[in-house]
């Protein structure tokens, strides 16, 4: 499956299992802009770092994370770790410079949540994947 929107373009994607380092915030959107800076400010670098949001929205929870890389050697930052187990979603990636990239992440959860209202698997996190200082995937966990 593959749809183009103005937005970006939707595929039916397998998220694998992922571990992360993470840190919680209550999930509004003054609180995940202030996480960010304190979140990468953990790090010695961020080169090969990959960032994620997962916003567990029934929980009113959003976790800023990293995945955990193979030479942090079990070095956790002061920060918490888990295990996601992964899922199927729809991806909708986001391509724009910032800050317009930053202002299409509601329209672009509003898009697939009316799109979508009946497959959407309200279990699993919302998932932002900040892939580039210019690419956004925002993804919505499906049944399968």
């Amino acid at each position: 499956m593959k749809k183009t929107t103005d937005l970006g373009t939707i595929q039916k994607i397998t998220v694998e299992k992922m571990n992360f380092l993470y840190m919680e915030v209550p999930n509004d959107p003054e609180s995940q802009q202030k996480a960010w800076p304190e979140f990468e400010s953990r790090f010695p670098s961020l080169t090969g770092r990959k960032m994620y949001g997962l916003d567990y929205d029934g929980n009113k929870v959003y976790r800023v994370c990293s995945l955990v890389l193979d030479n942090d050697n079990e070095e956790t930052f002061g920060l918490e770790q888990f295990t996601f187990g992964g899922g199927t979603y729809l991806r909708l990636r986001l391509k724009f410079e910032p800050p317009e990239l930053f202002e299409k992440i509601g329209p672009a959860y509003g898009y697939l949540f009316s799109q979508y209202e009946e497959e959407i698997d309200w279990s699993l996190p919302m998932i932002e994947q900040y892939k580039a200082k210019n690419i956004l995937d925002i993804m919505v966990p499906i049944s399968n």
